[in-house]
């Protein structure tokens, strides 16, 4: 039985369940995300193959390759009622199964076509290990795809977020929920001025609730980390992969693309080396 780490290890699993268990539907609009989150990937390049969501929360993500005409899919996350969630999401597509793990410690190896990550490792108390198990469970020639916090084009989100999780510390999950009704009220005209942000762009098109969902799962982390692409590209530096595409994903994010090394051995990643990349 593959072990779990220890409670200091599951980091921010624990509070993201709240947030699963609270807002667990799956929107059209999840798969606009979805798309821009894996960009330049189509909904083609899912067709037939095998992937690995890794930190899955309510199976939105897995959803859309499912969709897609995925070959069949494994879905993960960490904490039970997070998984409870996914597997009714999910459990449509007889194809993809959902299991508690930990992103530690991934029971595969050379297995997946795909590996994705969305919206995990910058959660993570030690990144490295997660990304070390996430190039181990993919296949030589498959696709790794990460989806990150930039530390480009935050600076104002940066400033006010961190500035209420500093004073939410300890606050109970219904509180935060209050608050979090709150804040996106008054942030209702913000997001209609006239920025030139490509992602309040896009928060115009939510719903409130999908919106207060966004501003709870901003709250809710311990754990946030928000990197430049030097520090991206970084997560993947000495691994047996090479990065084909940077994105900075509504000029707030950054997404990676790289792919395996056909001829590389799992318990050795060798040392550091460029990788080549495109895109911005």
């Amino acid at each position: 039985m593959t072990s779990l780490p220890p409670l200091d290890l599951a980091g921010t699993a624990s509070q993201f369940g709240e947030e699963w268990w609270r807002y667990p539907e799956i929107l059209p609009i999840h798969e606009d995300q979805f798309l821009a989150w894996v960009q330049p990937i189509a909904p083609s390049f899912f067709s037939g193959k095998s992937f690995l969501d890794a930190g899955c929360g309510m199976g939105r993500n897995s959803y859309w390759p499912l969709k897609y005409g995925a070959a069949s899919g494994v879905a993960f996350d960490f904490d039970s009622r997070t998984v409870a969630t996914a597997r009714k999401n999910l459990a449509p597509f007889s194809n993809c199964q959902v299991e508690q793990l930990s992103v530690y410690d991934i029971p595969y190896e050379n297995q997946f076509d795909i590996v994705f990550c969305v919206g995990v490792l910058h959660h993570l108390a030690h990144p490295p290990r997660a990304v070390a198990q996430l190039v181990k469970a993919l296949k030589p020639g498959g696709t790794l795809i990460l989806w990150v916090y930039g530390k480009e084009g935050n600076s104002f989100v940066l400033l006010f977020v961190n500035f209420f999780r500093w004073i939410t510390r300890g606050w109970s999950a219904r509180s935060l929920i209050r608050l979090s009704k709150a804040l996106t009220f008054l942030m209702q005209p913000f997001s209609y001025a006239p920025w030139k942000s490509p992602y309040l762009r896009f928060l115009r098109g939510l719903s409130f609730r999908h919106r207060e969902a966004i501003v709870f799962d901003q709250l809710l982390p311990s754990i946030a980390h928000y990197w430049t692409r030097e520090e991206a590209l970084a997560l993947v530096a000495g691994f047996p992969v090479h990065v084909t595409n940077v994105t900075h994903t509504r000029g707030m994010s950054w997404t990676l693309v790289a792919t395996k090394d056909a001829i590389s051995t799992n318990d050795n990643f060798g040392p550091e080396r460029p990788n080549l990349v495109k895109g911005e």
